[in-house]
C-alpha cells in the first residue's frame, strides 16, 4: 500500500512537517520518500490525504481500561484516601461481564481520539480468558498488590505470568505493575523489578500522586496513614523520607520502569532523579479532578527524567483522550511547544517501552500504525492534531485500516 500525504510528521528528533509517500507491506513501514517519490506496484492500493496530517499513532502511557465504566460515580472533593475506599466499594459491584464492556468501550473511545497503543493496567488478569484479541496494540501489566499478604515465593509471581503471558497473536506484549509504594511491599517490588529484569518485562508503578502518600511516608501521619494502619498494613517503612526515595534507596526502580505521577517531590528526590533518571507519566486530567499541586514538569525534566501522557482511568478522569489531555495541561506549560506535546505521547513512551525504532515513529522498519487529520487552512500541522475534536480519518494498526 502507498500513501501519499501532504504533510507528514514523522516525529524523528528534528524533522519538521513535510509532504511524503510512504509504502506499507505486511505490518510495517518499508519505505519513505518525497511526496509522489515512489510509483505504485501492479495492483497496489493507493491513498491520497491532501490537506491533511499524517503521524504515528498516539500512545497512552498509563490507563486503567477496567474502570471505563465508573465515569462520574466518585466525587473527589473528600481526598485521596476517601476516593480509594469508594472506589475500593464500587469496584465490589461490578461483575465480570461489567468489567468486559467497560475493556471495551475504552478501546472504542481510545481508538476515536487516535490512539494506537495504551498501556493499560490489569487489575484482573482472568478477564483476558475472555476477551479477544485486542483492537489496539495493548500492553497489559499485571497489577500486585500485598498490603495485607506478602507474596514470598517467585514461583506465585511466575505462575501469574505464565496466565498472563498466554495469548498468542495479541499485538503488544505483558508487563508488571507494582500499584503503589502504600500499596506494595519492597518485596514486592524487588520481586517484580528481578522478573522484569529476567524476562524482559516492562514494568510500571504509581509514586507520590497525593498529599496524603507524601503525608504518610515523611511524617508518618495523616488520612491516608490511619486507614492503611487500621486495616493492618506494616507503618514502619513511615516517617523516613518521600514515597520516592523509599524506592529509590533499595534500588527497586531504574530508567526502564515508567513512574506515574510524580506529583510530590523533595529537594532531595531530584538530586536522586539526575543521578538515575526515569521514565515519568504525567495524567492531566487526573491531576485536575483531585486538585494536585502544580505537577513539576521543568524540574523533572531538568533533571533528565522522559516525559510521557497518560490518561489514568475514567474513575478519575472524563476523557480517554489524550489531545484533550494536551489541550488541558498546556494551559499550565505555555512555554513547551506543540510538538514537545505530541513527542510525549509519541516518541516518549516509545522509547520508555524499548521499542523507539518501531513505534511512534515514521520510519523504514517500524510498525505501521498510523492516524491522520484533516489540516485547517494556515494551521500548524502539530497544533492541528491537538486542537482536533473528531475521530481521525485513517486510523491504521499493524498495516491494518480500522474504523
Amino acid at each position: 500500500m502507498l500513501i501519499h500525504a501532504s504533510h507528514v510528521l514523522t516525529m524523528r528528533e528534528g524533522a519538521t512537517s513535510a509532504p511524503a509517500t510512504l509504502r506499507i507491506e505486511g505490518e510495517r513501514i518499508t519505505e519513505l520518500a518525497p511526496y509522489q517519490g515512489l510509483e505504485a506496484r501492479s495492483g497496489e492500493e493507493v491513498m491520497t490525504l491532501d490537506r491533511h496530517v499524517l503521524m504515528p499513532g498516539l500512545i497512552n502511557a498509563h490507563c486503567h481500561l477496567d474502570y471505563t465504566g465508573f465515569k462520574g460515580s466518585i466525587f473527589a472533593g473528600k481526598g485521596f484516601t476517601e476516593w480509594i475506599k469508594t472506589i475500593n466499594a464500587l469496584k465490589l459491584s461490578y461483575t465480570p461481564d461489567d468489567y468486559l464492556a467497560a475493556i471495551q468501550s475504552g478501546f472504542e473511545q481510545l481508538k476515536q481520539s487516535g490512539c494506537t497503543t495504551v498501556l493499560n493496567i490489569e487489575a484482573f488478569p482472568e478477564l483476558l480468558l475472555r476477551l479477544g484479541p485486542p483492537p489496539i496494540r495493548t500492553w497489559w501489566f499485571l497489577e500486585l498488590i500485598d498490603l495485607r499478604n506478602r507474596i514470598g515465593q517467585d514461583d506465585t509471581l511466575m505462575g501469574a505470568l505464565t496466565f498472563f503471558q498466554g495469548q498468542p497473536g495479541w499485538l503488544g506484549g505483558f508487563g508488571l505493575s507494582p500499584h503503589a509504594p502504600y500499596t506494595s511491599s519492597v518485596e514486592l517490588y524487588r520481586l517484580a523489578k528481578h522478573c522484569s529484569d529476567e524476562l524482559g518485562l516492562p514494568i510500571t508503578t504509581h509514586i507520590a500522586e497525593s498529599v496524603e502518600e507524601q503525608e504518610m511516608f515523611l511524617y508518618g501521619e495523616g488520612p491516608m496513614y490511619n486507614f492503611l494502619q487500621s486495616i493492618g498494613r506494616d507503618m514502619q517503612d513511615c516517617g523516613q523520607g518521600s514515597a520516592l526515595s523509599h524506592l529509590m534507596e533499595f534500588g527497586l526502580l531504574s530508567g526502564k520502569c515508567l513512574s506515574v505521577h510524580m506529583n510530590y517531590l523533595q529537594h532531595y528526590d531530584f538530586q536522586a532523579l539526575r543521578e538515575n533518571p526515569l521514565n515519568v507519566v504525567h495524567c492531566p486530567g487526573c491531576h485536575a479532578y483531585f486538585g494536585h499541586a502544580r505537577f513539576p514538569l521543568e524540574q523533572l525534566r531538568e533533571a533528565g527524567c522522559r516525559i510521557s501522557i497518560g490518561t489514568d482511568s475514567l474513575a478519575s478522569n472524563d476523557t480517554l483522550d489524550l489531545r484533550k489531555e494536551i489541550r488541558r495541561a498546556r494551559l499550565n506549560y505555555p512555554e513547551v511547544s506543540a510538538r514537545e506535546w505530541l513527542h510525549m505521547v509519541t516518541t516518549a513512551p516509545a522509547q520508555a517501552l524499548g521499542m523507539e525504532s518501531e513505534l511512534g515513529v515514521i520510519a523504514p522498519g517500524a510498525l505501521a500504525d498510523l492516524i491522520a487529520f484533516p489540516l485547517p487552512e494556515r494551521t500548524d500541522p502539530f497544533e492541528a492534531v491537538i486542537q482536533s475534536q473528531e475521530a481521525p480519518v485513517l486510523f491504521m494498526v499493524n498495516g491494518g485500516c480500522g474504523s
